[in-house]
């Protein structure tokens, strides 16, 4: 696991995600859920284009 990517981009992610509870209108809440999308997404492809990188220099 690649515990620097996921801490350097948890707190943001949290902190999105309590903002957008607390400033959303009640009907608007399920964007809240945007939040820990978007995080996973940005991990996820963070990770891949690291690996597509090394490869890239490796070969």
């Amino acid at each position: 696991m690649h515990k620097k990517k996921y801490f350097i981009l948890l707190p943001p992610a949290l902190i999105i995600g309590i903002i957008l509870l607390y400033y959303l209108p009640t009907e608007d809440r399920a964007y809240v859920f945007l939040a820990p999308i978007a995080f996973w997404i940005i991990y996820y492809s963070w990770i891949y284009v690291e690996k597509r990188n090394t490869k890239r220099n490796i070969s």
